[in-house]
């Protein structure tokens, strides 16, 4: 869709400024067409404003989902974090030590098997595996009266993670809809067609060049710029799990013993798990 948006740009402003060196500078030339041109800018003004204010608004809603993605992806790794701190809190060693090491896990899946996922618009169903697990041990442990305290932390804090997953999952959702693209398109278009074609008699040729094709440049640059932002996840300004990376660095070496998951974060010691992506919606 980018590449459509660019070629259609470029071809506007291509036809444009050949239809004012082949027809309208010649019909001025021979009085046949008004030597006022941009004076028409009554006409023009409105439609011009019209495409930048569009250009401005949808491109400030995508700066906005784009940032919101970072920012759920540091509020899941910190409730991560203390996810697995709250584990300590568990006083039977084995069942502490088990929830560690699904908690890294869940990080790990994150990583390696979620992020690629959303690069193309889909979630994966090993961390929410992960997320089951760690939840159902909370759950038992708050049906004891030594650990429910403990469990009802551990279930607070997987609500958090939970919480942040899905906002992370959000932000990987277009939040410019096709049609709405195909308007702005449209709109620097014949924005750009109008540039190219109406020209007062007095502006030189060399200037009507620049500013023609610099408009297109930077008109251009803002269709492919609100492009790439509404793809947090798979475009050039794609965001990597660099905070998730980090609290898996961190808390990976406090677990004692080989852990549930191989090095992708699927489980080991489950055979009737199928791994699986689905399309985000």
């Amino acid at each position: 869709m980018t590449l459509t948006a660019l070629v259609v740009v470029v071809l506007a402003v291509t036809a444009a400024l050949v239809y004012n060196r082949v027809a309208w500078r010649p019909r001025q030339a021979s009085g046949r067409t008004s030597d006022d041109g941009l004076s028409i800018a009554g006409i023009i003004g409105p439609l011009a404003t019209l495409s930048v204010l569009l250009l401005v608004f949808v491109l400030v809603q995508t700066y906005a989902s784009w940032s919101a993605g970072g920012e759920a992806e540091t509020a899941e790794a910190t409730a991560t974090l203390l996810l697995f701190r709250e584990a300590d809190l568990v006083k039977d060693a084995r069942t502490r030590n088990r929830l560690r090491a699904e908690v890294v896990c869940y990080a790990t899946s994150v990583i390696r098997q979620e992020w690629p996922a959303m690069h193309d618009r889909r979630v994966s169903s090993v961390p929410t595996y992960w997320g089951a697990r760690i939840r159902e041990a909370g759950v038992r442990l708050t049906r004891t009266n030594a650990e429910k305290n403990a469990g009802e932390n551990l279930v607070a804090r997987d609500g958090e993670r939970a919480s942040a997953r899905q906002e992370r999952l959000a932000q990987a959702r277009p939040t410019v809809p096709g049609a709405l693209f195909l308007l702005m398109v449209l709109a620097v278009a014949v924005t750009l067609g109008i540039f190219g074609v109406v020209t007062a008699g007095s502006v030189g040729r060399g200037v009507h060049l620049v500013v023609v094709v610099a408009s297109g440049v930077v008109l251009a640059a803002t269709l492919a710029l609100i492009r790439d932002l509404d793809q947090p996840y798979s475009g050039a300004l794609r965001r990597t799990p660099s905070q998730t990376e980090f609290i898996r660095a961190q808390i990976a070496p406090e677990v004692r013993g080989a852990l549930p998951c191989d090095d992708d974060g699927m489980p080991i010691r489950a055979p009737h798990f199928r791994a699986s992506t689905s399309a985000l919606r």
